[in-house]
């Protein structure tokens, strides 16, 4: 396998990969209960090596809210402040392939397109994180989470020339086209 370099912005399907391994991670069964009141106000931060942490803080603000937790705006102090700990948020990718790649000839006016016999492209989507936990009047530490980790992958396949067909583990518009709206009485349109 070879790995191919990423290009300088998130292409929509390693934006779900990243997304929805954050959302998986959070959603597990082992999934630690936090040990604060339920109720308690919760001021959340990240720190990290990845400069896309925006959507970190919206995804666990919300899986707090579902565990019972308060957001206060930010002109409201908090009980507890929430250090998100970012160790890894991002994609790999690699490919496979086997048959004739492009040739430009020299000697030809044309080129000879890509022969795949068997091609593939691997896309995966990594997050870990944790929780550390604070008290803000006193910066007290409480307690840190164990690591949140999970993964995505889209690959996609050519098989003989032009069978092509892909499988993943992102939850969206992969399996099924996006459906059109049908209007069977469009009120919109001028009557006679």
């Amino acid at each position: 396998m070879k790995d191919l370099p990423t290009p300088d912005q998130d292409t929509a399907i390693e934006q779900f990969l990243k997304t929805q391994a954050v959302e998986r991670s959070l959603h597990v069964k082992d999934a630690t209960s936090l040990p604060l009141p339920k109720g308690a106000t919760v001021k959340l931060e990240t720190t990290g090596l990845t400069i896309e942490q925006r959507f970190l803080i919206g995804a666990v603000g919300q899986w707090l809210g579902e565990q019972g937790f308060r957001l206060p705006p930010e002109s409201q102090e908090a009980t507890y402040k929430i250090q998100i700990l970012v160790q890894s948020l991002g994609t790999e990718q690699s490919q496979s392939f086997l048959g004739m790649p492009p040739v430009q000839s020299v000697l030809l006016p044309f080129a000879l397109p890509e022969i795949a016999i068997y091609k593939a492209h691997y896309q995966v989507g990594f997050t870990r994180f944790r929780l550390d936990i604070f008290e803000t009047t006193t910066g007290q530490f409480i307690r840190s989470t164990p690591w949140l980790q999970a993964s995505t992958f889209y690959n996609e396949y050519t098989l003989l020339f032009f069978i092509d067909f892909h499988r993943t583990n992102l939850v969206g518009p992969f399996e099924d086209p996006i459906p059109t709206p049908k209007f069977e009485n469009d009120e919109t349109q001028a009557t006679p």
